[in-house]
């Protein structure tokens, strides 16, 4: 698509650009909603398996600014992208501003069977714990056992430690004590990293 409407070297100005991106944007969402009508239905629990093809998919989101009030979507849009890792070839990408979308879970499931998850398979969908991501996964017919990543975990250990020590009581405690904490968290954090490292 990009090779079409880029570079700007044939006198084509960025408002004609813009538009041209957002015709052939829509074009893709009205195609992929399509699609998604056309998906198979889940079957039962007790006859899935995990995907042969697509090994893990991991997703994050992150905040643009957003120029364009006339369409009141507010100064910044929430950007969802994803990642599959196949085994036998290299990732593929996807992506999607939240709000514009008429379904995240279906979005997620769309993109998973066009690259070969079948209607009995799974795919384990890694990401951090925010809320859009948790009903996406649990909306989901391809998609299960969402896991954190690393560096949410240590993100997640590293807040319960400022949390601690930013404290006004901790004044109040013994050095031991401190050290009592310190190793407490270091611990923990510790044998959760053990305890994740052969899941993912």
């Amino acid at each position: 698509m990009l090779k079409e409407v880029l570079p700007l070297d044939k006198g084509i100005s960025f408002s004609g650009t813009r538009n041209r991106i957002r015709t052939i944007g829509k074009q893709l969402d009205a195609d992929i909603e399509r699609d998604i009508a056309k998906l198979p239905h889940s079957v039962a629990d007790v006859r899935i398996r995990e995907s042969r093809h697509v090994a893990a998919m991991s997703v994050d989101s992150a905040w643009l600014r957003h120029c364009d009030s006339e369409r009141g979507l507010g100064r910044h849009v929430n950007l969802i992208a994803g990642r599959a890792t196949f085994t036998d070839s290299p990732p593929k990408f996807y992506a999607y501003v939240h709000r514009e979308v008429t379904s995240a879970a279906a979005r997620l499931d769309h993109f998973l069977s066009r690259n070969g998850v079948a209607a009995d398979e799974r795919v384990t969908v890694i990401s951090d714990d925010a809320g859009e991501f948790e009903k996406t996964v649990q909306g989901s017919r391809l998609a299960r056992g969402r896991i954190l990543d690393w560096f949410h975990i240590a993100m997640q250990f590293n807040a319960a430690q400022r949390s601690v020590f930013g404290s006004k009581m901790i004044d109040a405690l013994e050095r031991e004590e401190l050290e009592s904490i310190e190793t407490e968290i270091t611990h923990a954090q510790v044998s959760s990293l053990a305890w994740q490292g052969p899941q993912t």
